[in-house]
């Protein structure tokens, strides 16, 4: 779900909110997120395991997480309210997604709170506020959520032109493993702090969780010798491997890619702009 960044920058920088944002401290979603319900847990994954399925069984996957819902599973109710607003194994209703999607927010799920705020954006089911919206996102981001602190990152660093706390946001979310947070940092890494190891570094982590075009960008440097880096066939044709078995199966996952594809120094910066040429990393969180 897209949400116009311009608009609720306007929305942020017209509210009270400012100063809210300011005050960010990196949360977590697994840390504020209530508990799943084990038994609804295995309805959950057995619905996923069939909407992956060619044809799928829509009415099957909506039967199985109406039974996670009905066990309070948060994840459930996200998944079950999208079939809704699409109609697949059951009737098109936008009222009854709206209902589920309050019902996070009553249980206190960041991930509610980021999709009413989609839903509040837009005006679907609900009345349209930009200013409303933009407390959701910011509500969503302070509960850990990290598709909200991707967004709200972005706005600040391009829109807003703050970009500490912008990269903060961005950091934390990239932090929970999430692949487009990850992606969305390298970005800026590359394109406003030119930092290149840096943003190869989370170019190779978004891939490693599934992001095909994070292994596409570290593809092409290799293989045309951007960013001062030499060519480097071995390495480009390991990168472009990854994106072919991504692009058959975007679930795959790597969590040992930087291990068994490890990036060299970049020829001027090293493994990182801002620290001395001979740095290496440890692989501490805090290395990046």
């Amino acid at each position: 779900m897209m949400i116009i960044k311009a608009l609720l920058a306007a929305a942020l920088l017209g509210s009270s909110s400012l100063s809210m944002a300011y005050d960010f401290k990196c949360i977590h979603e697994k840390d504020t997120a209530p508990p799943l319900d084990q038994q609804a847990d295995q309805w959950f994954q057995q619905a996923r395991a069939l909407s992956r399925m060619r044809p799928a069984d829509w009415s099957k996957v909506a039967e199985l997480y109406q039974q996670a819902v009905e066990k309070g599973h948060w994840k459930a109710m996200h998944n079950l309210a999208e079939l809704y607003l699409r109609g697949d194994g059951v009737t098109k209703d936008t009222n009854k997604a709206i209902d589920l999607y309050l019902k996070m927010t009553q249980l206190q799920v960041p991930l509610g709170y980021y999709d009413m705020s989609v839903m509040t954006q837009r005006g679907v089911g609900v009345v349209q506020s930009d200013k409303s919206a933009m407390m959701l996102l910011l509500k969503s981001g302070d509960l850990g959520n990290p598709i909200a602190q991707t967004k709200i990152g972005n706005m600040y660093i391009y829109d807003l032109k703050k970009t500490e706390l912008g990269v903060s946001y961005l950091r934390c979310a990239a932090h929970q493993d999430d692949a487009k947070a990850n992606y969305e940092l390298a970005a800026y890494y590359k394109i406003l702090d030119k930092n290149y190891p840096v943003a190869l570094h989370y170019y190779q982590k978004a891939a490693a969780l599934g992001e095909r075009k994070g292994a596409m960008i570290i593809e092409r440097v290799f293989k045309d010798g951007e960013f001062s880096y030499q060519k480097n066939k071995k390495t480009e044709d390991a990168y472009y491997k990854l994106s072919r078995e991504l692009a058959k199966n975007p679930d795959l996952r790597f969590p040992n890619l930087a291990k068994e594809y490890p990036l060299p120094p970049n020829p001027i910066q090293g493994y990182h702009a801002d620290k001395d040429i001979n740095w290496k990393p440890t692989g501490r969180d805090d290395d990046y």
